[in-house]
């Protein structure tokens, strides 16, 4: 009887033991299941040593979004051997996003620089803060002036770059781009002679345009040519213009000339600009409205002139207008030739009484964010800093000095590294939560549209606004291609180019097809030459199978070369694994090209790789002719969400960061990528731990087996 009791008592304490060891494994397998979830890079592993306030204060009563802002560092605010020799390591964040920024001047030597920060949202009379970080010397530059500012151009490279520009001469005039520096000039011993160039996109009244220039004369008369930088809606009325001429030597006779309709003003010799030939320096054009009034105001070096200041609702628009730079010669004289000479130019927005930024001296804890303040500032950083040192930024900006843009880097796909984002303005509307998208930096960022009638047009500029899409590129007919009219104006006054995709809609191998793309083509050709708001490019829509289409391209991209002249680009939309004859052949008479990234007999291409490997073959015929290529991925192929769209964009950019024959991404179509979701639902997670799940049942069916057995004793 002991003996069974005996027995029984070691079966129960076998049973409590499987069931102890059962418990145990569940237990430490879900812990082990979920350690990806609770488990993140430290912040050591991404070492900003350095970190301080930046607060900046709103002045003119507005709520601004958006706003560049100047912010100066110096000796007694900034410690420059903590930092980067080049300043390349400098960071901004706002909250948890990442801000674009523009290194103005940076000069560690004086230990002195000025940098302008894109702040997304700015209170009226309120002050918020941002963090600024420093000291990570694994990390490049990312100093951007294209994501700071609404337009911005360093003149790269050795030719002006079309997308931007429109350029115009009369007499032996010239505009010339030379080691990143443009010369619109007067080089010809005529009177008369002209050049001008002046932006594809136009800008909203509140609009400031800065040129870093340069007067140079070149003939025997000391006057030079004349120089005039300023804002016009339309080079060949001028119905509305602001421009701020310079004349004589050391461009000493300086004026205004303002005009809205039939309005017109002149004012002259209410300043002097005093800058010897041949010396550099930073002219702003600032345009805006203060108190229902419409305002003009000149700065020379970041320093406000106010001898210029003047006011008028009468000869001051309100219109949108585009920028542009001009030099021309005098009519009485021959000899006074000469060239501005510009090193960058940018447009920004501008309030009269603009935000003030100040420099928090003291080093914070790693770990403090930004965010928006009270006006109680005291009171909200107490808590990190004790009687802070705040420098405020001087009104007068030193002297500019170019900065080359940078290309996206590898910084941006380190998953430990805070990634640039852009505010999704349609998400936050609707108080849905703030999706990070990633920062690119691409010439081209567009999207396809099937039709203009369609969209509610303030609902698609917040969605290609948050998108950092600029291009769109829009199917058009020659039965309603006039119909697209007001809807490419409004693009142009929201800063996005319109493309017109032609072809798209018709069988090549019909017979008679060469005919109708003729006569298509023409259409277009028309409604350019006619138009208040012509297209920005004209797209050829080429179909697969060459061999087998009724269309000689070769002979109808000519067509399109000869008819569109300077002021309008030329692209082909290729589809996959076109012939690379064809591709050398139409080369010449294009300014680049559309892959379609996407295709019926195609898996799926939605991966880095796979679009790389897919578009390898043509990327290469195009790089070989010179040419440019932009890559065109497809909503439908499987993609889940917006965010894994533009990250796969960001992936493209940083691929291609140093392949000159890479210009840019875009999306098939607007339908389908509007109607994802800004970031999908994550999945369920399963069980991390290889064989987990079979393991339980065997183990929880070895605990059944011990139940039974005891049952059964």
């Amino acid at each position: 009887m002991a003996y069974e009791r005996l027995q029984n008592m070691e079966n129960r304490f076998t049973v409590c033991g499987i069931a102890f060891v059962v418990l145990i494994f569940l237990f430490t397998g879900c812990a082990l299941a979920s350690i990806d979830d609770i488990w993140t890079p430290s912040s050591g592993d991404n070492p900003w040593n350095n970190s301080q306030m930046v607060l900046i204060t709103e002045n003119a009563g507005k709520n601004l979004t958006e706003y560049p802002v100047p912010i100066g560092l110096n000796s007694s605010n900034f410690d420059f051997s903590k930092a980067k020799s080049d300043g390349s390591d400098i960071r901004f964040s706002y909250g948890n996003k990442t801000l674009n920024y523009w290194i103005e001047t940076w000069d560690p030597e004086n230990k002195e620089a000025v940098i302008w920060v894109k702040i997304p949202s700015l209170p009226a009379n309120g002050t918020s803060k941002i963090l600024l970080r420093y000291g990570n010397p694994g990390v490049t530059a990312a100093s951007s002036g294209e994501n700071t500012f609404d337009f911005f151009d360093n003149f790269d490279g050795n030719n002006l770059n079309g997308l931007n520009w429109y350029a115009e001469s009369a007499g032996g005039g010239m505009v010339e781009v030379q080691n990143g520096i443009c010369n619109v000039s007067a080089p010809k011993v005529h009177a008369y002679d002209s050049s001008m160039i002046y932006s594809k996109d136009s800008f909203n009244v509140d609009s400031m345009f800065v040129v870093k220039r340069m007067k140079v004369t070149t003939g025997t008369d000391n006057r030079g040519p004349m120089l005039w930088q300023g804002f016009v809606d339309q080079v060949d009325s001028r119905k509305n213009e602001i421009k701020h001429k310079t004349e004589l030597a050391n461009e000493s006779r300086v004026g205004w000339e303002t005009a809205y309709r039939k309005e017109r003003n002149n004012l002259f010799d209410l300043t002097d600009v005093s800058v010897p030939e041949g010396e550099w320096y930073v002219s702003g054009v600032a345009w805006y409205e203060e108190n229902n009034t419409r305002k003009v105001a000149w700065f020379k070096n970041g320093v406000r002139d106010s001898r210029m200041d003047y006011a008028s609702n009468d000869s001051v628009t309100i219109f949108p207008m585009h920028v542009y730079l001009y030099a021309a010669s005098y009519k009485d004289a021959s000899k006074n030739t000469g060239y501005m000479a510009v090193d960058y130019v940018l447009v920004r927005k501008f309030v009269g009484t603009e935000p003030t930024a100040s420099v928090v001296s003291t080093q914070l804890e790693p770990n403090i964010s930004a965010e928006p303040i009270s006006e109680n500032i005291s009171e909200n950083i107490s808590e990190n800093i004790s009687e802070p040192e705040v420098i405020s930024v001087p009104e007068v900006v030193s002297q500019s000095q170019a900065t080359p843009g940078s290309q996206l880097n590898s910084e941006n796909s380190n998953p430990g590294e805070v990634a640039q984002a852009q505010k999704n303005l349609s998400q936050e509307e609707a108080g849905a939560p703030n999706v990070q998208f990633p920062q690119y930096d691409v010439g081209i960022s567009g999207i396809k549209l099937s039709s203009p009638y369609r969209f509610d047009f303030p609902a698609l500029a917040k969605e290609l606004n948050s998108s950092g899409i600029n291009t769109i590129f829009l199917n058009v007919s020659s039965e309603d291609v006039w119909q697209s009219e007001r809807f490419v104006k409004m693009a142009h006054e929201n800063g996005v180019s319109v493309h017109a995709v032609i072809l798209e809609d018709l069988n090549c191998t019909e017979k008679g097809s060469e005919d109708a793309c003729k006569a298509s083509l023409n259409t277009v050709l028309d409604y350019n030459g006619k138009s208040l708001a012509p297209f920005d490019g004209i797209d050829i829509y080429v179909k697969p199978s060459p061999k087998e289409s009724d269309v000689d391209y070769g002979k109808l991209f000519d067509t399109e070369h000869r008819g569109t002249g300077e002021n309008i680009s030329i692209s082909a939309s290729l589809p996959l694994n076109y012939t690379a004859s064809q591709i050398e052949e139409i080369a010449p008479f294009v300014d680049y090209f559309v892959i379609r990234a996407y295709s019926d007999e195609t898996e799926e291409l939605n991966s880095l790789s796979d679009i790389v490997d897919a578009v390898a073959l043509e990327m290469g015929e195009i790089r070989g002719a010179g040419s440019k290529g932009v890559i065109e991925i497809s909503v439908k192929e499987g993609f889940k969400d917006k965010l894994s769209i533009q990250e796969l964009f960001a992936g493209l950019a940083d691929y291609y960061s140093n392949d000159s024959a890479f210009l840019g991404v875009s999306i098939y179509n607007y339908n389908n990528y509007t109607a994802l979701p800004q970031k999908a639902e994550p999945e369920e997670k399963k069980s991390t731990i290889p064989g987990f799940e079979a393991l339980s049942v065997f183990v929880a069916g070895l605990g059944a087996f011990a139940l039974l057995k005891e049952k059964r004793n």
